[in-house]
């Protein structure tokens, strides 16, 4: 058997179980009595990368970085910059220590009429920087619609 075709093999039959580890990040919302979810991860898994939230009826959305600069200070106050579009809303949000890892979240809030949500429901990704970390989510199958509905005054 010749090289390629002995990889090719070994390729071949490791494919189901890698596909099988490398389940995609989707969103998710989630709604219970009192607290609302959109979340962007991997379905039953720790692996969040980014959601919002919201207690029902509140008016006030919560958007929460699991994974941010590490450099941020745990407890203290840090900005948190949210661009959809042409659209940026910079937040200033809590920073603590991620349990996860070797790194921490931050979790920032503001009102479900901010002019931020126009915009997510306008683009098909957003971009968050934090410290000197930039990140980027898709927005393609993210139900804000329906989080949005939960979490505003009727």
């Amino acid at each position: 058997m010749t090289f390629f075709r002995l990889a090719l093999t070994l390729f071949l039959a490791a494919a189901p179980a890698a596909t099988a580890l490398a389940q995609e990040r989707q969103w998710t919302l989630d709604a219970g009595d009192s607290d609302a979810y959109l979340v962007f991860g991997v379905p039953e898994t720790d692996d969040v990368g980014v959601s919002f939230w919201c207690t029902i009826r509140t008016n006030e959305v919560q958007i929460m970085l699991a994974e941010a600069d590490p450099h941020l200070k745990v407890g203290r106050m840090a900005p948190i910059t949210v661009t959809a579009g042409k659209t940026t809303v910079t937040l200033s949000g809590k920073v603590s220590d991620n349990e996860e890892g070797a790194t921490t979240s931050i979790e920032a809030s503001m009102p479900a009429t901010s002019k931020l949500f126009p915009a997510l429901l306008a683009a098909d990704r957003f971009k968050v920087h934090v410290g000197k970390q930039n990140y980027v989510f898709p927005l393609g199958d993210a139900d804000l619609t329906g989080l949005l509905d939960l979490c505003r005054k009727p």
